[in-house]
């Protein structure tokens, strides 16, 4: 499907294109654009949402979306726009592009450079934006859209075009930050200039992460115990991320006739068919990320048996909590954590290195909890704090020429540019 940034608009005026300021108090603000919303309970979001919260006193980021409504939150400028579907997306949806709209926000909030993340309508926005208005361009590497799309159904030809899509998408871009090493190993692997390239790792908040939100309650409700213990997943349920891998693990226990529960916080198109193959599981629903640490303290045995995903937030914020975690040999999450430590990291796809892994866990309690004290001593050395220090490094980095230029460019200069 091809998406017209000029959808939503009208014709651009001069006077939002006028060179960039700084904000009002002086702070230089950075655009973020980004297609995912406010709050919403996905690694995105809350690395946004950290951004947000740990802003140094001298920079000013800012996160501009297209959403279904207007809904102010802070740190956010919602555009309300209209829902397209993504082919071979399971029910995902995006929303058209709103190019002028945008401009008169980001003309009259005296934006001096913009972030691009995610890789949809708000990325062709960001990217027209920067051109237009002459504002450098970061990007930060947030999803494997292109595998994702094969391993959903769509063929491999169109997972080809979208990595395509990404590098001149990217392309555009000063500096790219990715969250794991392998990410950047493989970005390279296919074709895309290592200089470009920097390391932005994730980090986790140690306080709505902890072992103390755990709930007697919730596990009286989920019908666990020390000796029925619960396996948690937290995420989309969908295909990509590997939770097909669930289907043995069940069949293992059930055969040995381990006592376990499993519980699916999330939602997605494999609900049914989950449900349908655990009738006795949990299942949640979506849920506020604000309610996620309360559900993963409540658990004793974290899996993300994702083979494609990035970064691995949900992953810190799990051992946070102290949750020993089972992850595969492939992506960003491997890197999160400490094999044989705090978790097991085993082979992407193996039925047999996952199945037995959780089961020995299940059927070990002191071993659980040994890894659990690790997993949490390991999440407290990873704070937002911390890690957020290259990207607001690589703001201070893009913005600092821009607001040079426009201190010292005269008024003549800049009716001209315009005119």
């Amino acid at each position: 499907m091809k998406l017209d940034t000029r959808a939503h608009s009208d014709r651009i005026a001069p006077s939002m294109m006028r060179p960039p300021q700084p904000a009002g108090d002086g702070r230089p603000r950075i655009a973020i654009l980004t297609d995912t919303g406010a709050g919403r309970p996905n690694g995105i979001a809350t690395t946004l949402d950290a951004v947000i919260r740990h802003a140094p006193p001298d920079l000013d980021p800012h996160v501009y979306t297209l959403s279904a409504s207007d809904r102010p939150a802070r740190g956010y400028t919602a555009l309300a726009s209209q829902r397209i579907p993504i082919p071979f997306g399971n029910g995902a949806q995006i929303h058209a592009p709103r190019l002028a709209a945008m401009t008169g926000s980001l003309s009259r909030d005296r934006v001096v450079a913009i972030h691009l993340t995610t890789p949809g309508p708000a990325a062709l926005v960001a990217r027209r934006l920067a051109d237009r208005l002459g504002l450098p361009l970061l990007g930060s590497y947030h999803t494997e859209l292109g595998e994702y799309t094969t391993r959903l159904g769509g063929p491999r030809s169109l997972g080809v075009l979208v990595q395509a899509y990404l590098r001149w998408l990217y392309g555009a871009c000063e500096r790219v930050l990715v969250p794991s090493e392998a990410i950047r190993t493989g970005l390279i692997a296919r074709g895309w200039k290592r200089e470009r390239l920097a390391l932005w790792t994730r980090g986790v908040d140690t306080v709505m992460f902890t072992p103390e939100r755990r709930s007697s309650e919730l596990r009286r409700q989920w019908h666990v115990s020390d000796d029925r213990p619960a396996i948690l997943y937290v995420g989309r349920l969908s295909r990509d991320k590997g939770l097909e891998l669930l289907v043995p693990l069940g069949d293992l226990l059930d055969a040995h006739r381990i006592p376990y529960r499993l519980v699916f916080a999330g939602d997605g198109p494999m609900l049914g068919s989950l449900r349908w193959r655990f009738p006795d599981a949990v299942f949640t629903g979506s849920i506020e990320h604000a309610a996620v640490g309360e559900v993963m303290a409540s658990a004793d045995i974290f899996v993300s048996p994702s083979a494609t995903d990035t970064a691995g937030t949900v992953v810190l914020e799990a051992q946070a909590c102290g949750l020993p975690v089972l992850v595969t040999d492939r992506g960003g999450p491997v890197e999160q954590m400490a094999d044989g430590l705090t978790g097991y990291v085993c082979g992407a796809g193996s039925e047999r290195d996952f199945c037995w892994r959780v089961a020995h866990l299940v059927s070990d309690i002191d071993r659980r909890r040994a890894l659990g004290r690790a997993a949490r001593r390991f999440a407290l050395e990873r704070t937002w704090a911390d890690t957020l220090r290259p990207l607001f490094a690589s703001y201070r980095a893009v913005s600092l020429p821009q607001l040079i230029s426009a201190r010292t460019r005269r008024p003549a200069d800049c009716a001209s540019a315009v005119s």
